[in-house]
Protein backbone atom coordinates (compact mmCIF):
# COMPACT_ATOMS: atom_id res chain seq x y z
CA UNK A 1 0.00 0.00 0.00
CA UNK A 2 2.93 1.95 1.02
CA UNK A 3 4.17 1.75 -2.74
CA UNK A 4 0.83 2.32 -4.53
CA UNK A 5 0.32 5.30 -2.65
CA UNK A 6 4.05 6.75 -3.40
CA UNK A 7 3.35 5.52 -7.45
CA UNK A 8 -0.08 7.61 -6.92
CA UNK A 9 1.80 10.66 -5.63
CA UNK A 10 4.32 10.37 -8.12
CA UNK A 11 1.97 10.15 -11.35
CA UNK A 12 -0.08 12.79 -10.02
CA UNK A 13 3.18 14.88 -9.36
CA UNK A 14 3.69 14.05 -13.61
CA UNK A 15 0.47 14.97 -14.59
CA UNK A 16 0.36 18.70 -13.12
CA UNK A 17 4.30 18.89 -13.67
CA UNK A 18 2.86 18.30 -17.70
CA UNK A 19 -0.35 20.29 -17.27
CA UNK A 20 1.54 23.02 -16.12
CA UNK A 21 4.31 23.06 -19.12
CA UNK A 22 1.11 22.97 -21.70
CA UNK A 23 -0.19 26.04 -20.45
CA UNK A 24 3.16 27.93 -20.18
CA UNK A 25 3.63 26.89 -23.73
CA UNK A 26 0.14 28.34 -24.59
CA UNK A 27 0.93 31.26 -23.16
CA UNK A 28 4.07 31.24 -25.26
CA UNK A 29 2.34 30.93 -28.27
CA UNK A 30 -0.20 32.80 -27.58
CA UNK A 31 2.47 35.26 -27.03
CA UNK A 32 4.33 34.90 -30.10
CA UNK A 33 1.25 34.77 -32.40
CA UNK A 34 0.07 38.20 -30.94
CA UNK A 35 3.08 39.94 -31.81
CA UNK A 36 3.87 38.56 -34.70
CA UNK A 37 0.38 39.18 -36.00
CA UNK A 38 0.10 42.16 -33.63
CA UNK A 39 -3.69 40.86 -33.19
CA UNK A 40 -5.24 41.06 -29.54
CA UNK A 41 -4.80 38.15 -27.26
CA UNK A 42 -6.76 34.96 -26.91
CA UNK A 43 -7.86 36.51 -22.83
CA UNK A 44 -9.09 39.68 -24.90
CA UNK A 45 -10.98 37.87 -27.64
CA UNK A 46 -12.73 36.06 -24.46
CA UNK A 47 -13.50 39.12 -22.81
CA UNK A 48 -15.04 40.64 -25.68
CA UNK A 49 -16.85 37.72 -26.80
CA UNK A 50 -18.89 38.28 -23.29
CA UNK A 51 -18.82 41.70 -23.13
CA UNK A 52 -20.03 42.32 -27.11
CA UNK A 53 -22.57 44.72 -27.39
CA UNK A 54 -24.04 42.70 -30.68
CA UNK A 55 -24.58 39.66 -28.19
CA UNK A 56 -26.15 41.54 -25.95
CA UNK A 57 -28.49 43.55 -28.61
CA UNK A 58 -29.11 39.91 -29.64
CA UNK A 59 -30.22 38.31 -26.19
CA UNK A 60 -32.22 41.34 -25.96
CA UNK A 61 -34.25 41.45 -29.06
CA UNK A 62 -34.65 37.24 -28.48
CA UNK A 63 -36.05 38.22 -24.94
CA UNK A 64 -38.70 41.13 -26.82
CA UNK A 65 -39.81 38.43 -29.09
CA UNK A 66 -40.69 35.84 -26.64
CA UNK A 67 -42.56 38.64 -24.51
CA UNK A 68 -44.29 39.64 -27.40
CA UNK A 69 -45.56 35.84 -28.17
CA UNK A 70 -46.38 35.33 -24.70
CA UNK A 71 -48.32 38.81 -24.64
CA UNK A 72 -50.05 37.50 -28.19
CA UNK A 73 -50.78 34.13 -25.67
CA UNK A 74 -52.18 35.65 -23.18
CA UNK A 75 -54.66 37.69 -25.62
CA UNK A 76 -55.84 34.62 -27.33
CA UNK A 77 -56.25 32.77 -24.19
CA UNK A 78 -58.50 35.75 -22.44
CA UNK A 79 -60.58 35.38 -26.55
CA UNK A 80 -60.84 31.75 -26.32
CA UNK A 81 -62.39 32.13 -22.96
CA UNK A 82 -64.86 34.76 -23.73
CA UNK A 83 -65.53 32.69 -26.51
CA UNK A 84 -66.10 29.31 -24.50
CA UNK A 85 -68.33 31.36 -21.94
CA UNK A 86 -70.49 32.12 -24.96
CA UNK A 87 -70.53 28.64 -26.28
CA UNK A 88 -71.51 27.53 -22.82
CA UNK A 89 -74.59 29.35 -22.47
CA UNK A 90 -75.60 28.96 -26.05
CA UNK A 91 -75.23 24.95 -25.59
CA UNK A 92 -77.23 25.51 -21.98
CA UNK A 93 -79.77 27.32 -23.78
CA UNK A 94 -79.92 24.89 -26.45
CA UNK A 95 -80.20 21.91 -24.30
CA UNK A 96 -83.56 23.54 -22.59
CA UNK A 97 -85.03 24.25 -25.72
CA UNK A 98 -84.93 20.33 -26.44
CA UNK A 99 -85.77 19.53 -23.54
CA UNK A 100 -88.75 21.73 -23.69
CA UNK A 101 -89.32 20.32 -26.78
CA UNK A 102 -89.11 16.74 -25.57
CA UNK A 103 -91.98 17.48 -23.16
CA UNK A 104 -94.30 18.97 -25.97
CA UNK A 105 -93.66 15.83 -28.14
CA UNK A 106 -94.47 13.53 -24.98
CA UNK A 107 -97.16 15.59 -24.21
CA UNK A 108 -98.45 15.80 -27.90
CA UNK A 109 -97.90 11.71 -27.67
CA UNK A 110 -100.15 11.09 -24.40
CA UNK A 111 -103.24 13.33 -26.36
CA UNK A 112 -103.17 11.35 -29.28
CA UNK A 113 -103.05 8.29 -27.05
CA UNK A 114 -106.08 9.56 -25.49
CA UNK A 115 -107.89 10.71 -28.49
CA UNK A 116 -107.18 7.08 -29.89
CA UNK A 117 -108.79 5.36 -26.61
CA UNK A 118 -111.77 7.41 -26.69
CA UNK A 119 -112.07 6.62 -30.72
CA UNK A 120 -111.96 2.72 -30.63
CA UNK A 121 -114.15 3.00 -26.67
CA UNK A 122 -116.97 4.44 -28.73
CA UNK A 123 -116.35 1.69 -31.95
CA UNK A 124 -116.95 -0.60 -29.33
CA UNK A 125 -120.44 0.19 -28.14
CA UNK A 126 -122.98 -1.60 -28.84
CA UNK A 127 -125.51 0.97 -28.93
CA UNK A 128 -125.51 4.65 -29.02
CA UNK A 129 -128.40 6.06 -26.74
CA UNK A 130 -131.09 8.24 -28.47
CA UNK A 131 -133.98 9.75 -27.57
CA UNK A 132 -134.63 12.06 -30.74
CA UNK A 133 -134.18 9.81 -33.77
CA UNK A 134 -136.04 12.88 -36.04
CA UNK A 135 -133.84 14.80 -38.77
CA UNK A 136 -133.88 18.02 -37.16
CA UNK A 137 -132.70 16.25 -34.25
CA UNK A 138 -129.91 14.99 -35.56
CA UNK A 139 -128.70 18.30 -36.83
CA UNK A 140 -129.26 20.23 -34.06
CA UNK A 141 -127.11 16.79 -32.16
CA UNK A 142 -124.57 17.57 -34.45
CA UNK A 143 -124.22 21.57 -33.86
CA UNK A 144 -124.27 21.25 -30.50
CA UNK A 145 -121.62 18.31 -29.93
CA UNK A 146 -119.07 20.25 -32.61
CA UNK A 147 -119.53 23.58 -31.08
CA UNK A 148 -118.52 22.18 -27.34
CA UNK A 149 -115.50 20.70 -29.10
CA UNK A 150 -114.84 23.58 -30.68
CA UNK A 151 -115.10 25.26 -27.52
CA UNK A 152 -112.85 22.91 -25.77
CA UNK A 153 -110.19 23.04 -28.19
CA UNK A 154 -110.28 19.78 -29.76
CA UNK A 155 -110.98 20.90 -33.13
CA UNK A 156 -110.24 23.81 -35.40
CA UNK A 157 -112.51 26.46 -36.40
CA UNK A 158 -111.61 24.67 -39.51
CA UNK A 159 -113.31 22.02 -38.67
CA UNK A 160 -116.34 23.43 -37.31
CA UNK A 161 -116.92 25.11 -40.26
CA UNK A 162 -116.49 21.61 -42.21
CA UNK A 163 -118.94 20.08 -39.60
CA UNK A 164 -121.60 23.22 -39.61
CA UNK A 165 -121.32 23.04 -43.39
CA UNK A 166 -121.58 19.48 -44.33
CA UNK A 167 -118.38 18.98 -45.61
CA UNK A 168 -115.82 16.89 -45.71
CA UNK A 169 -117.71 13.69 -44.76
CA UNK A 170 -119.89 15.75 -42.06
CA UNK A 171 -123.49 14.65 -42.76
CA UNK A 172 -126.05 15.84 -40.41
CA UNK A 173 -129.00 13.34 -41.04
CA UNK A 174 -126.19 10.93 -39.96
CA UNK A 175 -126.88 8.58 -36.50
CA UNK A 176 -125.76 10.55 -33.75
CA UNK A 177 -123.38 7.07 -33.25
CA UNK A 178 -121.66 8.28 -36.90
CA UNK A 179 -121.66 11.75 -36.02
CA UNK A 180 -120.04 11.29 -32.29
CA UNK A 181 -117.20 8.65 -34.70
CA UNK A 182 -116.52 11.69 -36.76
CA UNK A 183 -115.95 14.05 -33.87
CA UNK A 184 -113.49 11.39 -32.12
CA UNK A 185 -111.71 10.66 -35.31
CA UNK A 186 -110.99 14.18 -36.02
CA UNK A 187 -109.50 14.90 -32.97
CA UNK A 188 -107.93 12.27 -33.30
CA UNK A 189 -106.63 12.86 -36.50
CA UNK A 190 -105.41 16.22 -35.10
CA UNK A 191 -103.43 15.10 -32.02
CA UNK A 192 -101.46 13.27 -34.70
CA UNK A 193 -100.52 15.81 -36.71
CA UNK A 194 -99.86 18.28 -33.37
CA UNK A 195 -97.93 15.23 -32.78
CA UNK A 196 -95.77 15.13 -35.96
CA UNK A 197 -94.95 19.59 -35.69
CA UNK A 198 -94.24 18.50 -31.97
CA UNK A 199 -91.53 15.52 -33.20
CA UNK A 200 -90.53 17.97 -36.16
CA UNK A 201 -89.44 20.74 -33.74
CA UNK A 202 -87.38 18.35 -31.09
CA UNK A 203 -85.54 16.96 -33.98
CA UNK A 204 -84.30 20.57 -34.75
CA UNK A 205 -83.85 21.13 -31.11
CA UNK A 206 -81.91 17.97 -30.97
CA UNK A 207 -79.56 19.07 -33.96
CA UNK A 208 -79.01 22.27 -33.23
CA UNK A 209 -78.25 21.20 -29.36
CA UNK A 210 -75.69 18.48 -30.86
CA UNK A 211 -74.20 21.35 -32.76
CA UNK A 212 -73.77 24.08 -29.53
CA UNK A 213 -72.75 20.75 -27.58
CA UNK A 214 -69.64 20.14 -30.14
CA UNK A 215 -68.60 24.04 -30.49
CA UNK A 216 -68.41 24.24 -26.64
CA UNK A 217 -66.17 21.29 -26.53
CA UNK A 218 -63.75 22.64 -29.46
CA UNK A 219 -63.27 25.67 -28.21
CA UNK A 220 -62.98 24.08 -24.50
CA UNK A 221 -60.02 21.81 -25.97
CA UNK A 222 -58.62 24.85 -27.84
CA UNK A 223 -59.02 27.43 -24.81
CA UNK A 224 -56.97 23.87 -22.65
CA UNK A 225 -54.29 23.63 -25.67
CA UNK A 226 -53.95 27.78 -25.53
CA UNK A 227 -53.37 27.83 -21.99
CA UNK A 228 -50.98 25.03 -21.56
CA UNK A 229 -48.82 26.30 -24.11
CA UNK A 230 -48.92 29.88 -22.55
CA UNK A 231 -47.79 27.73 -18.99
CA UNK A 232 -44.95 26.47 -20.71
CA UNK A 233 -43.87 29.56 -22.64
CA UNK A 234 -43.91 31.62 -18.89
CA UNK A 235 -42.07 28.34 -17.11
CA UNK A 236 -38.87 28.70 -19.52
CA UNK A 237 -38.78 32.78 -19.44
CA UNK A 238 -35.55 34.17 -18.38
CA UNK A 239 -36.17 37.32 -15.83
CA UNK A 240 -35.23 39.30 -19.29
CA UNK A 241 -37.76 38.17 -21.36
CA UNK A 242 -40.12 38.57 -18.43
CA UNK A 243 -38.51 42.64 -17.63
CA UNK A 244 -39.11 42.31 -21.47
CA UNK A 245 -42.75 41.54 -20.85
CA UNK A 246 -43.34 43.91 -18.68
CA UNK A 247 -42.42 46.81 -20.69
CA UNK A 248 -44.14 45.80 -23.66
CA UNK A 249 -47.25 45.19 -21.47
CA UNK A 250 -46.83 49.13 -20.06
CA UNK A 251 -46.51 50.16 -23.82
Amino acid sequence: MQNFANGMQQALTIWLALLAAAIIAFFVMSHINRRATGGPSWWSRIRKAIHNPDRKREKLAKAERSAKEIQELQRYCTELGVAAERATSMADRRRNEWEAAQRTQEAAWRAFEEAEQDVHRLRRANAFPLTEDDPESRRRHLVRMVNAAHDRGDISASHLADALMHRNGWDPQAHPFAQQMMLRKVIADRKFRAYQEASEIERHAAKAADLAAASKRSLDDEKFNAELKLRKATAVTPEKTASALQAATAR
